[in-house]
């Protein structure tokens, strides 16, 4: 809270009024004395001169165009498919949500920490700018990643924390896939899967999702028809316009009969303002791909604002 104090200046004005010698005349006019008028020259105080400059304005964060990072196989193991990566000019001194909202007006999305971290890899020019990535650290903010020499450095920042040093990087969608004893080709026809769900769930219409339900299908432990389980998110899409999802590793494991396998995604949503990461269990017909089941089983972040 800031408090607005205000200072009055008293100054005290001591006229003399003087006193009569009793033996002066009382109809003689006292003497003056000629005061000289002021030089027009009027010297300064050392510093008085000029007003104090303004400091400098922080220089613009260097762009980075548009390029493509290649698919390849993080340190974890797990294979991260191809996307683009691109840091606009202007995008600095934004809080985290207004970096989001830039990304996704130009049909994008904030890099995820695992995005960032692959870009950083293959081209070391990235880490040189401090940037937001989408991901949460539970309720304590986003990480930052960058800001210095090499591709280390990560810190963690309140959304709502801008900083004229600090810029926002932009990414098409893809995920890290993860799989004991699955092959790279599956890995990437069940990565193609959950994300072409995404895109679906990111058009906000209830409709492009009918396509992905098996006739019967799980919704958050309810079991629902096909049409049913569309109304569930007409209704969340009718509510929530900023509806917005995206998953940033997926771990697949296959059933011991092979009819369905089981995707437990790291997702990062957002609705009403809010923002969310969640682990989020798909259940897939193998095969088909048709979406059998949708349950949150664990909530890494609470939906909050920024």
């Amino acid at each position: 809270m800031f408090v607005r104090v205000g200072i009055l200046g008293f100054v005290a004005l001591v006229v003399g009024a003087g006193c009569r010698d009793k033996g002066a005349s009382p109809t003689k006019d006292p003497e003056t004395t000629p005061v000289a008028p002021p030089s027009a020259s009027v010297s300064l105080a050392p510093g008085a001169a000029s007003a104090t400059p303004a400091p400098a304005a922080p220089p613009p964060v260097p762009a980075l165009a548009s390029r493509k990072v290649a698919s390849r196989v993080l340190a974890d193991g797990s294979l991260l498919g191809e996307f683009s990566f691109e840091r606009a000019a202007g995008d600095e001194g934004m809080a985290w949500l207004a970096a989001e909202d830039a990304c996704v007006a130009a049909g994008k999305h904030l890099c995820t920490a695992t995005q960032w971290q692959a870009a950083c890899d293959a081209d070391p020019a990235v880490g040189a700018v401090e940037t937001w990535t989408l991901t949460p650290e539970r309720d304590a903010g986003f990480f930052v990643r960058g800001g210095g020499t090499g591709c280390g450095r990560k810190t963690v920042s309140p959304g709502a924390q801008a900083s004229p040093f600090r810029a926002g990087a932009c990414c098409s969608p893809a995920l890290a896939a993860a799989g004991r004893d699955i092959q790279p080709a599956m890995l990437r026809a069940m990565a193609k899967n959950v994300l072409d769900l995404e895109r679906a769930l990111n058009t906000r219409r209830a409709s492009a999702l009918a396509g992905f339900f098996d006739e019967r299908v799980q919704v958050f432990l309810k079991e629902k028809s096909r049409a049913e389980a569309v109304s569930v998110f007409e209704y969340e899409f009718g509510k929530y316009e900023d509806y917005a999802a995206v998953h940033e590793l997926c771990d697949f494991s296959a059933a011991e009969d092979d009819r369905t396998y089981t995707a437990d995604c790291r997702k990062i949503t957002r609705f009403g303002g809010k923002i969310g990461h969640v682990l989020t269990r798909y259940v897939f017909v193998a095969g088909s791909g048709k979406l059998r089941s949708i349950t949150d089983p664990a909530v890494y972040r609470a939906f909050a604002e920024p």
